[in-house]
């Protein structure tokens, strides 16, 4: 399975992926910051990390979030199989749970989970966010 395979089935199947639009936005920042340390709030299947990936420094990696255990399964095998030797940690867990034990310096953190915890995961995330670069973009999906 390719990356746009994934695409396609993750829309197929209404889970949640970034859309065009707002990763073209992304990619466009991460040319900027040139990250080596990404972290991502919601993992659904790995599209995203897999997308981020390529714009990782070398070196770099990415931690990324997820609690639904069907979603973590797939995830692991999409990213088994697209990612281009890059380094993507799923961390398994309620990011309510996990965020407050995390203690690494992140250039950047994308934040694409339960929308009525994003005050929450929004101040969890800027703590080990490094400040060179603050943005902030809404994902708006139309399935």
């Amino acid at each position: 399975m390719n990356l746009e395979e994934i695409k396609e089935k993750a829309l197929n199947e209404h889970i949640p992926i970034i859309m065009d639009d707002t990763l073209e936005v992304i990619e466009n920042i991460m040319k900027e910051i040139k990250p080596t340390a990404i972290l991502e709030i919601g993992t659904a299947v790995g599209y995203s990390a897999i997308c981020f990936s390529k714009f990782l420094e070398k070196g770099g990696f990415i931690d990324t979030i997820e609690r639904d255990e069907e979603r973590i399964k797939e995830a692991k095998e999409n990213i088994k199989i697209v990612e281009n030797g890059k380094t993507i940690n799923i961390l398994e867990g309620d990011a309510v749970e996990i965020l407050p034990t995390i203690n690494k310096k992140y250039d950047m953190v994308f934040i694409d989970a339960a929308k009525g915890k994003y005050p929450f995961f929004l101040e969890q995330a800027l703590r080990p966010v490094s400040y060179t670069h603050l943005r902030a973009h809404e994902t708006r999906r139309h399935l």
